[in-house]
């Protein structure tokens, strides 16, 4: 499966209150942390969103006979530089996604120049 994954402290939390609505409670779970556990605060948090049960993009590289280089995690940090022109190489804030990018970057790499390209 395919997976959210971001720092706990990019995360909005909310509270169904006892009429069904939806109340922000971010502010009161970040204080909360800093408090009483701060090593909560150094977290990522993944959430899976595609199922791949059935093989997802390894399967289908089988299948066209292409190298599968690797996944990125979704990052909204990452989609948010990326439509903004900025890099996940300079920002700490990419702690997730650009590790994964920079594995792709590297095999892509050694496979160019093993190739001789």
């Amino acid at each position: 499966m395919s997976a959210l994954s971001q720092p706990i402290s990019n995360l909005k939390f909310m509270k169904i209150t006892d009429n069904g609505e939806m109340k922000d409670v971010t502010e009161w779970t970040s204080d909360y942390m800093r408090e009483n556990a701060p090593e909560l605060l150094n977290l990522i948090v993944c959430s899976e969103v595609f199922n791949s049960s059935g093989g997802g993009a390894i399967k289908m590289c089988d299948e066209m006979k292409v190298p599968f280089i690797g996944k990125v995690p979704l990052d909204p940090q990452l989609c948010k530089a990326s439509e903004e022109g900025r890099s996940c190489f300079t920002d700490k804030d990419f702690s997730v996604s650009a590790p994964a990018l920079q594995k792709i970057i590297d095999k892509m790499m050694e496979t160019t120049v093993s190739n001789g390209v």
